[in-house]
């Protein structure tokens, strides 16, 4: 009963009002060990001492002998832990490790294995401090506390393992026993208190490879440095968790970065907790694509307050519907909308359903070498009774096209607007520039260019990658979606009938 309360007040207030019960854990270390708050500095830190410090020792987190108090985290109340540097300590697969506070010198490392869990509880006033690397092998690191991220935070899911986390909660994602205060999740009811949290500084990296990393349970990411994803990796983000790239705090000219090096995406994880919408997305730093020749989407509530910005130099780059935001594309590649049918699946293409009828790619001519500014969006009132959904602005500043390499824009419609028509019935038109008047689109010539006198067509060749009929597997009866593909040297308004 006193450890729940010791972590209830914790939990709430963000401080620790006791150190141990050992009288020697209030001896303070001579010198201090790392550099710690007001509040923390109050306290008597548990320092690894086993393996990268003591020749001959091993990497045991729950072994006495390795701890400077001669006691291990998991028999103190409150702890507060520093790993020096070159401490390498490891918390195995079914271990549980619960602090105030954890310290991770520069040269630190401290690794959390499949199936192995760190949960922290001190808030604003007793943060933790990564300086050095936390690596999260499939295991999770929760709890409703404050991080400050200086290192690197490795989080990493294998083929064999399970998925990385971040939770506020254990309850949120695994069976019990649960920490102290942390039981139980109630189904459909969000959070009442504290949400976990990591601010990323300038100087520090999460790191996402190998497979799906779960963002969960309320969880908060603030990056002013980087968000890296790539070799196989992706997010998926629970409803209410968010997401924010934020500008440089120090000096120094720069923003946070969502860094895409292939086709991972940032994904709809699960609604347990009576949250309906998405988790937010605010783009004040930039999402850039840097690789990959596939489809990487962006799903949540997003925002791009100034100075956001989103870059595309490979393949497509998908953000939510009507988000009306212009990014710098590469030749080659592509920019638009989308969401995916199945939340929680890597690597899926943009779908149309009830919650997205309709979505739109547009594809910079890869002999354009300079690129164009891109600004695709759905907009949100009808040009005519006869419009299947909402028209749609596809506009490309700077953009370089010629007949026989075109931009290609793709305009993809949900069964459920079509009134059962498929692709040959249906026509687009397109806004003439300042006019307000939009005109029917002839059919492409036989070898894709558009007819005498034309600079846009629509492609109806039934060859890959032209108009077409689509299904997105809804299930039983489910009617086919139409993509209606646009060959084109110009841009404005356009619009299906």
């Amino acid at each position: 009963m006193l450890t729940f309360v010791r972590f209830f007040v914790a939990i709430v207030l963000g401080i620790s009002l006791t150190g141990t019960s050992s009288a020697a854990a209030r001896t303070p270390l001579l010198g201090g060990p790392l550099n710690v708050s007001d509040i923390l500095a109050g306290l008597t830190p548990d320092v690894w001492q086993g393996r990268g410090v003591t020749p001959g020792a091993d990497d045991q987190w729950e072994n006495d002998a390795n701890w400077s108090l001669g006691i291990a985290p998991v028999h103190l109340d409150n702890p507060y832990v520093c790993i020096p540097n070159g401490g390498l300590p490891l918390i195995r697969g079914g271990q549980v490790a619960q602090l105030l506070a954890l310290d991770v010198a520069p040269d630190g490392v401290l690794n959390v294995d499949d199936g192995g869990k760190l949960f922290l509880y001190g808030g604003a006033l007793a943060p933790s401090k990564i300086r050095g690397r936390l690596e999260v092998d499939g295991g999770a690191l929760g709890g409703p506390g404050r991080v400050e991220l200086s290192g690197t935070l490795a989080l990493h899911t294998l083929g064999t393992s399970d998925e990385a986390t971040l939770t506020t909660r254990a309850c949120a994602y695994y069976p019990p026993p649960y920490p102290p205060g942390d039981a139980p999740c109630i189904p459909g009811v969000p959070i009442l208190g504290a949400k976990g949290r990591i601010e990323v500084d300038d100087e520090g990296v999460v790191d996402v490879t190998g497979g799906q990393v779960n963002l969960g349970d309320q969880f908060q990411l603030l990056v002013h440095g980087l968000l890296r994803v790539h070799d196989g990796g992706s997010i998926a983000a629970d409803h209410g968790t968010r997401l924010a790239l934020l500008p440089h705090t120090g000096a120094g000219e720069g923003t946070g970065t969502l860094r895409l090096e292939d086709d991972g995406g940032y994904l709809e994880g699960k609604n347990d907790f009576g949250i309906p919408a998405l988790g937010t997305v605010v783009n004040q730093g930039q999402v850039i694509k840097t690789s990959g020749t596939g489809t990487s989407i962006i799903t949540g509530t997003y925002s791009q307050p100034s100075p956001g910005a989103v870059t595309v130099n490979s393949g497509n780059l998908l953000l939510p519907s009507g988000s009306s935001t212009p990014a710098t594309v590469s030749a080659g590649a592509g920019y638009g909308t989308g969401r995916c049918l199945e939340p929680r699946q890597p690597g899926c293409q943009a779908q149309t359903f009830d919650a997205d009828q309709q979505n739109v790619e547009f594809q910079v001519p890869t002999t354009d070498a300079n690129g164009a500014s891109v600004l695709v969006q759905e907009l949100t009132s009808k040009s005519s009774n006869s419009d299947i959904g909402f028209p749609v602005e596809a506009h490309a500043t700077g953009l370089s096209a010629t007949p026989s390499d075109p931009a290609i824009l793709s305009l993809r419609y949900d069964e459920r607007l079509l009134g059962g028509r498929d692709w040959t019935q249906v026509d687009v038109w397109h806004e003439a520039i300042g006019t307000n008047t939009y005109v029917k689109l002839s059919p492409c010539l036989a070898n894709g260019d558009p007819p005498n006198g034309q600079t846009i067509c629509v492609d109806r060749r039934g060859l890959p990658g032209s108009s077409r009929n689509v299904f997105d597997d809804e299930g039983p009866g489910d009617a086919p979606d139409v993509i209606m593909v646009i060959r084109t040297l110009e841009t404005s308004r356009w619009v299906a009938r």
